[in-house]
């Protein structure tokens, strides 16, 4: 990565635990298993940052199943949560409407927004979703798809100067590893924009950092002044829509966060794949488990109730 704070992933090598030497051989079938995992390139997705250290064994568990279940792990199928699916749904929505600002400098029919929204909706809960308390059900989730694509488009696509829309980027982070990210929008003036229509706010100062990063890291390099998320409220459907809520972070301070996060990453990883080639059994152990989280349930870790983390609480 070409641009970033002065902070970056240390190179040490991790210690080896005692005993290790006495592990046996690794047979030659699982040695050519182990040299396939070893020469994947690992990708650090910028919306795993902010959640990572709640419970890295979850993360892994959804980041890199591939890796896990090719070293010998089962891991649990998950459905799409409704939150995550009405905000991909929302988000199709706004990428069209941006794209149009940047096309046509208007934001185009609000009806068509609506219907791309609703049909991403349609399509990625068509094999099933894990429904709440705030949307119990596909009609009610609809009403709040509607509500959002409207709130977003009054409070804040109407106000955007939008230069970049939906972009995908990935950079080279050291030793295999790769960060990528899809930046909302970046803003003529050069703030990263990220939207977030969950039912609570929260801070995603790593994720901004590393889109920040990201940007920056272009040939050319674009220019970052600035990170901001775009929250609106995923309401219940009896009550009001609330407008969007713009907060603003500190653009260096986010861009650290999302390095130290990086950093804690490629240790963890590099520890799993020592693990993997010292044909230690305890593979799972190179990422901590946090049995404490409220996402410590079957419905959002396909780690839960597995071999791969038996430390979950029982339901």
């Amino acid at each position: 990565m070409t641009a970033g704070p002065n902070q970056r992933p240390r190179e040490d090598a991790p210690v080896t635990p005692k005993g290790m030497e006495t592990h046996p051989p690794t047979p030659p079938l699982v040695a050519a298993r182990v040299e396939a995992i070893m020469s994947l390139r690992t990708a650090i997705r910028a919306s795993m940052l902010p959640g990572y250290a709640d419970c890295p064994r979850r993360a892994a568990a959804k980041q890199w199943r591939r890796e896990i279940e090719d070293a010998g792990h089962e891991l649990r199928e998950l459905r799409p949560s409704v939150g995550a699916a009405v905000g991909t749904a929302v988000h199709a929505a706004a990428a069209r409407m941006l794209q149009a600002k940047i096309d046509t400098g208007e934001l185009g029919g609000g009806k068509d927004g609506i219907e791309i929204a609703i049909e991403a909706f349609r399509e990625e809960t068509e094999p099933g979703a894990e429904w709440d308390d705030t949307t119990p059900n596909r009609s009610v989730a609809e009403t709040q798809i509607k509500r959002l694509t409207l709130a977003y488009r009054q409070g804040v696509a109407r106000h955007l100067n939008p230069a970049i829309v939906e972009q995908a980027w990935e950079v080279p982070a050291g030793n295999g590893f790769i960060l990528t990210g899809h930046c909302d929008v970046i803003t003529v003036e050069g703030v990263v924009r990220d939207l977030k229509t969950g039912a609570l706010p929260r801070p995603y100062q790593a994720q901004l950092g590393a889109y920040s990063l990201l940007a920056r890291s272009q040939e050319p390099a674009i220019n970052v002044t600035g990170v901001a998320i775009d929250f609106i409220r995923r309401m219940p459907k009896a009550k009001p829509q609330e407008p969007p809520v713009t907060e603003t972070y500190d653009q260096d301070v986010s861009e650290r966060a999302a390095w130290s996060v990086i950093e804690r990453i490629r240790q963890d990883m590099n520890e799993f794949r020592r693990r993997l080639a010292d044909n230690d059994e305890s593979l799972e152990e190179a990422f901590l488990a946090n049995p404490m989280s409220m996402m410590c349930r079957p419905q959002f870790c396909p780690a839960h109730g597995t071999e791969w983390c038996s430390l979950g609480r029982k339901e």
